[in-house]
């Protein structure tokens, strides 16, 4: 009947903090509201993208001494050049799956610039002061000098002679550089219009120089394109097409989801036990129930509130991989074992947290505490780098096996992994990970069973340790 008793509170202390942690206008707000807004731009967005690019017209006038870029660059943009994506940007968006392709049309219409351009050009390059005064003045939307020089294959550089430059330079006592093409643009330009820009002269300058070699441009271009690369994982049922540059968000945004997720509802734990421990609530609460029972049943509370956090904010990066064709990574395994180092996570945070809380009187007096805290829950964060790259590295295995890097590491690495991890190690990660949280139950306990009615300066490390022997 005791036990019944005890556990009833705990109940009702947890249905407290859930209540004015999660059931208010903000954090309904925040927690609800936030997640779809996010969804809803990102199915936007590739629609407002496409749209926000302004038409580029006026007059590009082009100063060189040959007259051969002019017709070059006319050509480009008759094709359609100036809308034409980066060849990096390109082969991006091909390999987007079918679901995001569905979101922007062809993949095709992105980023493109409409162009009216009229081309015009001088050989007089000592006007050049006077072309600046018009493009000032409106009458050109860009000015390219081009030096004759430019249009010749420059020819392969050898030791002898970047020595004997570097010496006729010292000997001058200045450093050349190689002849570069210039382009005044107006203060107001925007930087999609310029770079379209660069692309078609440059484009013009390489072609005209194959041109002048002798060489068929159009035949360089096929042979240097790069082909597709299909990349065929071997698996025991055969072989699977994988998207490696796709796959490399999701540890990412899991490890993120979880280290967020737990760390924002940990830091409830510490805000609401500071705050009524300085307003005398405390005092209240222990009247009726005891230290262990209202540690345990705000822990419990706010568990329930980062279960929520985790059902909305897991539940849009889920619907958003399936709507990207990547939910076949997502197998029950990683998500359920996902889920257990997500509940080793929040309840290592938040009986950390609360002890903090039970120990200081004042939200700046914890900020003391928590720095060395957040310092080792942020080598995660540091570490995920080098663990995405190589999930089954002694780095990677020797930190997701030290609390409390160990549910933050381990789903990184289940997630990144391209074949399952031996399962000794997710057993052992698993018994580390709740002994931890057990043996930080005792502490956490023993502390605030001592500091949660203590008023005034905050315990030193050395008061701390002496709260947790004591019986």
């Amino acid at each position: 009947m005791k036990h019944s008793s005890g556990l009833k509170k705990m109940t009702l202390i947890a249905w407290r903090d859930f209540r004015f942690t999660a059931l208010t206008p903000a954090f309904l707000l925040g927690v609800v509201t936030v997640p779809i807004l996010g969804l809803i731009g990102l199915l936007l967005y590739p629609i407002l993208l496409s749209q926000a690019t302004s038409k580029l017209e006026g007059t590009l006038l082009i100063v060189e001494g040959e007259d051969s870029i002019a017709p070059l660059v006319e050509t480009i943009l008759d094709e359609g050049g100036g809308g034409r994506l980066p060849r990096e940007l390109q082969r991006a968006l091909d390999e987007m799956p079918e679901g995001m392709m569905s979101l922007t049309g062809d993949g095709k219409g992105m980023l493109q610039i409409p162009t009216d351009i009229e081309i015009r050009t001088s050989q007089e390059v000592e006007r050049l002061e006077t072309f600046k005064t018009e493009l000032r003045n409106g009458d050109f939307i860009a000015i390219a000098v081009i030096e004759d020089t430019l249009l010749q294959i420059p020819p392969p550089p050898t030791d002898d002679d970047v020595t004997t430059d570097r010496e006729a330079d010292d000997e001058h006592g200045m450093v050349t550089e190689a002849s570069s093409m210039t382009l005044l643009i107006p203060s107001d330009s925007l930087p999609q219009h310029i770079a379209m820009l660069e692309q078609v002269l440059l484009e013009s300058i390489v072609e005209t120089r194959a041109l002048k070699a002798g060489y068929d441009y159009d035949e360089i271009r096929r042979m240097i394109e790069m082909p597709p690369v299909e990349v065929l994982r071997m698996t025991e049922d055969g072989t699977e097409s994988d998207r490696l540059r796709l796959r490399m968000i999701v540890p990412v945004l899991l490890m993120m989801l979880l280290w967020t997720v737990a760390l924002t509802s940990g830091n409830y734990v510490l805000t609401t036990t500071i705050e009524e421990k300085s307003n005398k609530v405390m005092e209240v609460l222990l009247s009726a129930v005891s230290p262990t029972q209202l540690m345990a049943g705000k822990i419990f509370g706010q568990a329930a509130v980062a279960a929520l956090m985790l059902v909305m904010f897991g539940g849009i990066i889920i619907v958003g991989l399936i709507a990207l064709a990547l939910g076949n990574i997502l197998s029950v395994q990683l998500i359920l074992l996902s889920l257990a180092y997500f509940v080793i996570a929040y309840f290592t945070i938040a009986t950390v947290m609360a002890a903090i809380g039970s120990a200081v009187s004042e939200l700046r007096d914890a900020q003391a505490l928590m720095t060395p805290v957040i310092v080792v829950l942020m080598m995660p964060l540091v570490l995920y780098i080098p663990i995405n790259n190589n999930p089954t590295s002694t780095l990677a295995v020797v930190t997701s096996m030290i609390p409390p890097l160990t549910p933050f590491v381990m789903p990184l690495r289940l997630a990144a992994a391209p074949e399952p991890l031996p399962a000794w190690e997710i057993i052992t990660s698993l018994l580390i990970g709740v002994g931890s949280v057990v043996f930080l139950l005792w502490i956490t306990s023993r502390i605030f069973r001592v500091g949660v009615l203590m008023q005034g300066k905050p315990p030193s490390p050395m008061e701390l340790l002496r709260w947790m022997r004591y019986r």
